[in-house]
């Protein structure tokens, strides 16, 4: 169990009992209390089901503004040879443009159109699908954020958060590699691709979207075609938008004159060209949009302007409905409630089944994704629950996995609509790398331990510095990818030398921390602590006095400075006790301090 996990059963069950303790049980109260309480107990779960249906509206609505707001953008994008020039470029713009546009589904479709439709192959196409794969994570990263206000419940969040963050960036950092020398995985998916025959086209389902129609339809309808022009490397209209601005359309076809060297019907051919008459099949609207079909129907505004409003309309709603939802969770799991529910989530299959109970997760996590075709909203919706205490960081980690397989459908489906096989060999590509995620990083227990250990040092550390997690979205997703993209402009060499003088300072950081706290005497004298370097190199408090004293006269930014006095039963003591020059927070639990010893927490 990890170190959060107990610090959190500790506070949890000595709330639990106190709650027991003013419980009145239902065999006690009058006639009059229990209709109470059942009357607010049904309003709480309708309250609550209302939330959670306007949350994942939310995220739906806000992947279709940033849709709007970038989509052209992000598709030219993808179809630029100047960007996919190497695997690692392709790698990261698959991470910039799904964090632009808040939706791996619709990177990966786009890049299977792209691969049907010939723009690029399916060697191009594999790195930005991993590139996606890690953009996708910042949605429920920036959910966590949320929850700043509580500091055991931020730590507990952030790192269920950004568990999902760890497997995908260390599922990349083993399997790209691996992909560029030996292209198993190209291999791998062509193999099957053969032994199915020919692929036929087929529809794919949207659960997801029949949910949220009612709500994100009557807003906004998506010009679609607009990228899947772009992404085919066909003709687009300046002017054209990526709001529907015609709600009906035929099939049709169109006189158009333009220059040849061959004659109709003859199989002469001219020296020069001449002008002809050929007739090609349009699409033709018949219909325009109107205010009935959605809000934002032919208002004359920019597709910045609607996609701006409704990105900002979004991002209210999605905040208002996230805190609703802690707060109606709170209030509800007391009184035993918390501990059924927790229990039922958390505890394992009798002896000897046990092992196969986060196995569960992992089939649930998958199923439900498959179901509703987007990981994030799985994951987002469970963040706050780890937040609350709920559910363990470790069964997060088992549906967060589950989910990233599962999302791997939409591909799969996307790529059946092509009806072609190089899109379908694609698609397979996604889902071989994320089961080779899995089988990397799940099975083993000491391996399962990696992204969790990683989740939870950053959760502590957030925990103490609230401004972390502002600065470890940005540069996780963005400044990070943006130097390694602007490196990749330069000579291949200059990439790849600054890739490996990074990743080899890494991997001694990590090894010299692991013997610090393992086996200290099989090192020097000298790298036993991080003692011989400047503070600002191996602590964050040099760092964060400097944001006090240029932020701390402002009252807004009061909540990054990580100052929490009394948490109920959880209490923060203000002094801190240090190894070497690490300063690290005591917690005093029921009586006892905890604390953090361990200088991999504040590296």
């Amino acid at each position: 169990m990890s170190e959060m996990d107990t610090k959190g059963s500790a506070t949890s069950d000595q709330m639990w009992k106190e709650d027991e303790a003013n419980h009145v049980r239902w065999r006690d109260m009058t006639k009059g209390q229990r209709i109470r309480t059942v009357v607010i107990g049904v309003v709480k779960v309708l309250l609550l089901l209302v939330c959670l249906y306007l949350f994942i509206c939310s995220l739906v609505l806000m992947a279709e503004a940033l849709n709007v707001l970038a989509g052209r953008v992000a598709v030219s994008v993808f179809t630029s040879n100047v960007f996919l020039s190497n695997p690692i470029t392709g790698l990261i713009i698959g991470i910039l443009v799904t964090v632009i546009i808040q939706s791996s589904s619709t990177s990966t479709s786009i890049v299977i159109a792209m691969v049907a439709s010939g723009v690029i192959s399916v060697n191009k196409g594999i790195p930005i699908v991993m590139g996606a794969n890690i953009g996708t994570s910042v949605t429920n990263t920036a959910v966590a954020l949320t929850l700043s206000m509580k500091k055991e419940e931020f730590r507990r969040a952030f790192a269920g958060a950004t568990v999902h963050d760890c497997f995908n960036i260390l599922s990349v950092v083993v399997l790209l590699p691996i992909e560029i020398v030996s292209k198993y995985l190209e291999s791998l998916s062509g193999a099957v691709i053969r032994s199915l025959g020919p692929i036929e086209g087929a529809g794919a389902p949207r659960f997801l979207r029949t949910l949220t129609e009612p709500i994100v339809d009557n807003l906004i309808h998506v010009n679609v075609s607009v990228q899947r022009k772009i992404a085919r490397n066909e003709y687009v209209e300046p002017d054209s938008s990526m709001v529907s601005k015609w709600c009906v359309r035929n099939s049709t076809y169109a006189l158009v004159r333009v220059n040849s060297t061959s004659l109709a019907n003859t199989t002469q051919t001219l020296a020069t060209p001449v002008e002809v008459t050929q007739t090609i099949p349009v699409i033709a609207g018949v219909r325009l949009c109107e205010r009935s079909d959605f809000l934002f129907a032919n208002t004359g505004w920019s597709d910045a302007a609607v996609g701006g409003l409704l990105f900002f309309i979004s991002l209210f709603v999605l905040v208002s409905c996230l805190l609703g939802m802690v707060k109606i969770l709170t209030s509800s799991l007391k009184r035993g409630v918390k501990r059924v529910i927790s229990k039922a989530v958390n505890t394992n299959l009798p002896k000897p089944f046990g092992w196969l109970s986060s196995y569960i997760a992992v089939f649930v996590g998958c199923g439900v994704t498959m179901l509703i075709q987007s990981s994030s909203v799985v994951t987002s919706t469970l963040t706050p629950l780890v937040g609350l205490g709920v559910v363990k960081l470790k069964r997060m980690y088992a549906v967060t996995v589950g989910a990233n397989m599962g999302t791997t459908l939409t591909a799969v489906l996307a790529a059946l609509a092509t009806g072609n096989s190089n899109a379908l060999q694609l698609a397979f590509c996604h889902f071989f790398f994320n089961i080779s995620g899995f089988v990397i990083w799940y099975p083993l227990p000491f391996m399962r331990r990696v992204p969790i250990r990683a989740a939870t040092g950053l959760g502590n550390i957030t925990a103490k510095y609230r401004w972390f997690s502002i600065f470890y979205v940005i540069s996780v997703f963005f400044v990070i990818p943006g130097i390694i993209l602007g490196l990749s402009f330069a000579p291949l060499w200059v990439l790849i030398t600054a890739i490996s003088i990074a990743a080899a300072i890494i991997i001694f950081i990590i090894i010299v921390n692991t013997l610090q706290s393992k086996k200290p005497r099989f090192l020097p004298r000298v790298l036993r602590t991080w003692d011989f370097l400047p503070d600002c190199m191996h602590s964050l408090k040099p760092l964060d006095r400097l944001l006090n004293t240029y932020c701390g006269w402002c009252k807004c930014c009061q909540c990054c400075h990580g100052e929490f006095v009394d948490e109920g039963n959880h209490t923060v003591i203000e002094n801190h006790h240090t190894t070497g020059n690490t300063e690290l927070p005591m917690y005093v639990s029921n009586g006892e301090v905890n604390g953090n010893n361990k200088l991999s927490s504040v590296m």
